[in-house]
């Protein structure tokens, strides 16, 4: 019995009213004080109760006195329910089909701790269609070079700048220790990030195991400026190499901005 009350239940019936109605099936006709006894429903209640089966064509009641209650035939009531149930499908999928997705949003998420940030790097990286930039030091660089070699044999672009003697097997990698050593002064931990398909970007600053924090973003202007601070530095180390360490901090020495720039701070 219990079953099926909780089965009435699900499909809008109080618990009263799936109990009134399931002993009218046991005993019909009947008075409310018979319903109210085997349903073991308080008699305050019963007659509430019942008006509301009533009411929603689910009992039926004599106009003799004492009044006696009928129940609706169960087929009959189940396939009311049916089609109450289907109509509410089909207008409910009506109003469904109506809803306009949204426009594409821009997402940041904060990430804490090593394993999340570098489970997000991986994501990035197997994310990418067309290409990659990324800028590592040599301990994440080793944490997702399975990935960054998985990409370039899809055919992904991948341009690495690595802050030390490291490389992780793709074809254009670039040494940047000594840009590497600039911000770690600076920032006081390991500055990382990777940038896929110019679509999605993640920054992270890595100190130990737990002492890890990082954002990944959609915003393009944050790409743009992770972009282009990978590009910095992949440009400013070819170009110190092509114009050799003294005459690039001659050059920075007489111009009061690129000195100041040049500063570690």
């Amino acid at each position: 019995m219990d079953d099926i009350i909780h089965k009435l239940t699900q499909f809008g019936f109080s618990t009263y009213e799936a109990k009134a109605y399931l002993a009218l099936l046991q005993k019909n006709p009947a008075i409310g004080y018979e319903v109210s006894k085997i349903a073991k429903i308080p008699t305050a209640k019963i007659y509430e109760t019942l008006t509301s089966l009533k009411n929603k064509g689910i009992v039926l009641s004599s106009t003799s006195e004492p009044v006696l209650y009928y129940p609706v035939d169960p087929d009959v009531l189940l396939n009311r329910i049916h089609r109450q149930f289907d109509e509410k499908i089909e207008t409910l999928n009506g109003l469904l089909d109506k809803v306009a997705p949204i426009p594409d949003i821009d997402i940041t998420w904060n990430l804490s701790g090593y394993q999340a940030v570098i489970e997000k790097m991986t994501d990035v990286i197997q994310n990418a269609a067309e290409d990659l930039l990324v800028s590592l030091w040599p301990q994440e660089a080793k944490a997702v070079e399975e990935q960054l070699a998985s990409a370039e044999q899809r055919g992904i672009r991948v341009i690495a700048g690595i802050f030390g003697p490291y490389n992780p097997g793709c074809a254009y990698t670039v040494n940047l220790d000594s840009c590497g050593d600039s911000s770690q002064k600076r920032l006081g931990k390991r500055l990382n990030v990777v940038v896929g398909d110019s679509q999605e970007v993640i920054i992270s600053e890595m100190g130990g195991d737990k002492d890890a924090v990082g954002i990944w973003a959609t915003t393009p202007c944050i790409i743009l400026t992770a972009k282009e601070y990978i590009k910095h530095d992949i440009w400013g180390k070819a170009l110190i190499d092509e114009l050799g360490k003294e005459r690039f901090d001659e050059m920075c020495r007489g111009n009061e901005i690129l000195s100041y720039l040049i500063q570690t701070r």
